[in-house]
């Protein structure tokens, strides 16, 4: 990794302005680096419609395929929205191109909410039915939810208070739902639409049922009936019923 500085005064105070990460790789015998580093300069055109492509460039140094892009700051990727425009850039994307690595690590969101990819060298030809079979391996139950949610279910949240319980909330309500979520002062209360919680045992009754309801409505199962509902989460379960959190 590597960065530039801007030195002022003293030279004690300085503001780093540009932040790169570089990526080294060496080819074993019989791999052509010269097809990665054409998917490389193919990516440097494409556009997708949620995802972002940091700036970077690539070059060929000998046995090495070297790419250097800008670095960047934020958290991998949780909320199910984050997840619905993933799945339409990579996956249902009308192009035989794409990325194939489908972990949350490798796609970032910034402070300014936007999602960039950073394993750039996971671009390539990967066809429609290899990108779809990977993601449903990957993602096993969460794939089709994610897949037929598509923020048709796009929850109004409102968060009342700032303690430990308000947050385990909205991580909930962010890792499991489409939602929109705004967090005010206050004791506590959480509004789900027009639903008012007054306690966090009945926030998290009231969220596992709308979870199981919302799974049956969108008949996951293929042929049209609606499979039992299995475990929903270990963030629904009984561990995480205490008002008493630490």
């Amino acid at each position: 990794m590597t960065y530039s500085r801007i030195v002022r005064g003293d030279a004690r105070e300085y503001d780093i302005y540009s932040l790169t990460i570089k990526k080294e790789m060496i080819f074993p015998e019989g791999l052509d680096q010269h097809e990665k580093y054409t998917n490389l300069c193919k990516l440097q055109e494409e556009k997708f419609t949620h995802i972002k492509i940091p700036k970077f460039r690539c070059w060929i140094d000998g046995d090495l395929l070297v790419y250097e892009s800008d670095f960047i700051k934020g958290k991998p990727i949780r909320s199910i929205k984050d997840f619905n425009n993933l799945y339409e850039d990579i996956i249902e994307r009308d192009s035989d191109y794409s990325f194939i690595n489908m972990l949350p690590e490798n796609y970032i969101k910034d402070p300014k909410g936007d999602v960039y990819a950073i394993d750039l060298d996971e671009y390539g030809y990967h066809p429609y039915e290899e990108r779809k079979e990977k993601w449903e391996k990957f993602y096993g139950w969460y794939a089709p939810i994610i897949e037929k949610y598509r923020g048709t279910y796009q929850l109004n949240v409102q968060i009342y208070g700032n303690d430990q319980r308000q947050k385990k909330i909205k991580d909930l309500v962010e890792g499991t739902f489409n939602a929109n979520i705004t967090m005010h002062d206050g004791e506590y209360l959480v509004i789900i639409d027009d639903k008012k919680l007054h306690t966090f045992v009945d926030t998290l009754d009231y969220l596992k049922e709308l979870y199981s309801e919302i799974r049956m409505q969108m008949d996951i199962n293929v042929n049209g009936a609606i499979r039992s509902i299995k475990k929903s989460s270990e963030l629904f379960d009984r561990n995480n019923r205490t008002n008493n959190i630490r």
